[in-house]
């Protein structure tokens, strides 16, 4: 693992540099040239290709994060905080995709957890649920304590997912998306585990898709 860590790294090097190279060019084009005929066309496409390269650094974000998981780092912090950070976060995709979100706590409370992986958790969950939803729709974020637990459960009304893919939705690469990795939701089922949790799933077709998380207060 430690040599696929190593390898990892350097690949992602080696493709990063041109990347950030891109980037810089695409958005110092989209504001400095004016072309003479299809202005529109061009900022356009100049956009498309910011947001793909966007895309392709995230998801050499996640190949590292699998590939050379970090060490849970435990500290204690205010969950209400971190919750309202993430949902700050997301406010203008979402805004931009129509789609309301509601953040619904039943527990304030601290935890005692790595809070830089959770909040990769929460961002990549409420991310599948953002390119899930079709038109405008709604995501719920509930918090609740059970037990010595805490349960975050994110809802979706988007497309769902097929009864035959909710076995191996956490296997490593397996995706459905045209432009999916199949490695975003191996990390999160790795991360709840790193945290002694567990993460479940329900979905139906057309109706929308759950995701529960349960993780003791103190691991």
């Amino acid at each position: 693992m430690n040599a696929m860590g190593q390898l990892a790294s350097g690949v992602a090097h080696e493709i990063r540099n041109p990347l950030n190279s891109i980037a810089t060019i695409v958005q110092q084009l989209d504001k400095d040239f004016e072309p003479i005929n299809d202005k529109d066309e061009f900022h356009s496409l100049a956009k498309i290709v910011s947001k793909e390269v966007q895309r392709m650094n995230r998801t050499i974000e996640n190949f590292l994060r699998f590939s050379k998981p970090e060490p849970i780092l435990k500290n204690k912090f205010q969950l209400k905080d971190l919750l309202t950070a993430i949902e700050e976060q997301f406010v203008p995709l979402l805004k931009e995709k129509g789609i309301k979100f509601f953040l619904e706590e039943n527990w304030d409370g601290i935890v005692n957890w790595d809070k830089n992986q959770i909040k990769q958790v929460l961002i990549n969950l409420i991310t599948n649920s953002i390119e899930s939803i079709k038109d405008s729709g709604e995501i719920d974020l509930i918090i609740a304590k059970i037990d010595k637990n805490v349960e975050l459960k994110l809802c979706d009304n988007g497309e769902g997912i097929p009864k035959e893919n909710l076995q191996k939705i956490f296997n490593l690469y397996f995706t459905s998306k045209a432009k999916g990795t199949g490695v975003g939701l191996s990390i999160i089922q790795r991360i709840v585990n790193e945290h002694d949790g567990i993460v479940t799933v329900e979905s139906s077709l057309e109706k929308g898709t759950s995701f529960t998380i349960s993780i003791p207060i103190n691991i």
